[in-house]
């Protein structure tokens, strides 16, 4: 029996996040220019990371300790944030090796819980998280208040102090030129937050955004997963119809770009992050279309993440940026030559 939802959502749902943000009683929230002290800092430290102790396999890395590619690295792989790198003093986090839950320690609030699954999995990802959550909340004194809930750095996130988001995978909205009105929709219509890549302040790329909910008071954590998702269904039922419209009244056009891009990345002797972010959105469409011989979008999604800069460095090592491209390139063609045969 199929999935209606699941079959809407394959392709153009990359990954599901839910996000907490706590405080610890005693401790004034980072950025408020009043010094902590570095024994409850400690604390809240050890205590964090006996809350991980027997949920998962994890390792306890400090920013301070960190070179900068493998900190690059981490942001480029959504585990971490660039405010988290700025802060060497007491900046860390407890990341799961499996990449699934990151929990990070003095970022805007002192602690910042996530997990990230793949696809559309928002109540998979809440479901782990809340084990972790349950487990931290038993061990630190975390700062509540009856009325208002979670206290928070940023007021936006009061109350559960939780966000949920979803990466949308949007090229034919933007092709025909609806992205705009159907970010204004979402924001209008759901109450949502359409952003970049990187969340606030970033842009998109490679026709990706970050759907995600603005409310955290006086709702539950039920309900904003309820919201995020009913939003995210409709913008790929809006994102199918516009590619439909695509086929229907730039067919010819429309294949000759997917063929020329799949032709560049399966050929090209160098290429830099920003062409392969052009090129693979390109690709993906012609996947979702049926016009490629590939299965489906996954290794594409892969392959941005492993071909990115810093992630790129830490497997091959250092060299110049031509020197680079190079390299990205021969790593997508031998990947995708692979996936076709």
């Amino acid at each position: 029996m199929t999935d209606p939802v699941g079959e809407l959502t394959r392709f153009n749902v990359i990954s599901s996040r839910v996000r907490l943000a706590r405080n610890v009683r005693g401790l004034p929230f980072p950025g408020s220019g009043r010094r902590a002290d570095p024994r409850l800092l400690r604390a809240m430290e050890e205590g964090a990371e006996r809350a991980a102790q027997g949920f998962m396999d994890y390792e306890f890395l400090r920013m301070r300790e960190l070179d900068p590619v493998r900190k690059k690295a981490l942001v480029e792989r959504h585990l971490i944030s660039p405010a988290l790198v700025r802060n060497t003093a007491t900046g860390s986090v407890i990341l799961e090796r499996s990449e699934g839950v990151s929990v990070m320690l003095n970022e805007e609030d002192r602690i910042r819980e996530q997990c990230v699954e793949k696809g559309f999995a928002l109540p998979r990802a809440y479901s782990r998280l809340n084990g972790y959550d349950d487990r931290l909340l038993a061990l630190l004194p975390v700062a509540y208040d009856r009325e208002f809930g979670f206290l928070t750095a940023c007021p936006t996130n009061l109350g559960t102090g939780m966000r949920a988001s979803v990466m949308l995978f949007l090229p034919a909205l933007r092709l025909i030129g609806g992205i705009e009105a159907e970010i204004a929709r979402c924001i209008g219509e759901y109450g949502m937050t359409v952003r970049g890549v990187y969340g606030e302040g970033s842009k998109a790329q490679g026709d990706m955004y970050q759907l995600s909910n603005t409310r955290t008071l006086g709702v539950t954590e039920e309900d904003i997963l309820r919201s995020v998702e009913r939003a995210a269904v409709e913008i790929c039922a809006r994102e199918r119809e516009a590619a439909e419209r695509l086929a229907r009244e730039r067919g010819e056009a429309l294949c000759d770009r997917i063929a020329r891009s799949y032709g560049v990345l399966t050929t090209a002797y160098k290429l830099t992050s920003a062409e392969l972010m052009d090129l693979i959105s390109y690709v993906k469409l012609g996947v979702i279309l049926h016009i490629l011989p590939l299965k489906d979008t996954e290794t594409l999604d892969k392959l941005l993440v492993w071909c990115s800069a810093a992630n790129l460095t830490a497997v091959t090592g250092e060299c110049a940026p031509y020197e680079r491209d190079v390299r990205r390139a021969a790593i997508v063609k031998s990947i995708l030559l692979k996936e076709r045969s």
